[in-house]
């Protein structure tokens, strides 16, 4: 998957969200540790390790 695609469209209001599971996690951490627009999308905390990212207002 291509999670930079993902967070610059979250990030423009493209798209509304990026749901993350735990077993996807790893390879979107490598991304979303280099992203530069981090203040601008904000991640949810849901049950079982799943999270949603969101832009930030």
């Amino acid at each position: 998957m291509d999670y930079e695609t993902l967070l610059n469209a979250l990030r423009d209001g493209e798209i509304d969200q990026i749901e993350i599971t735990p077993e996807n996690f790893p390879a979107f951490q490598k991304v979303w540790r280099d992203f530069p627009s981090q203040n601008r999308v904000r991640g949810i905390a849901g049950k079982a390790g799943h999270i949603k990212y969101v832009r930030a207002n």
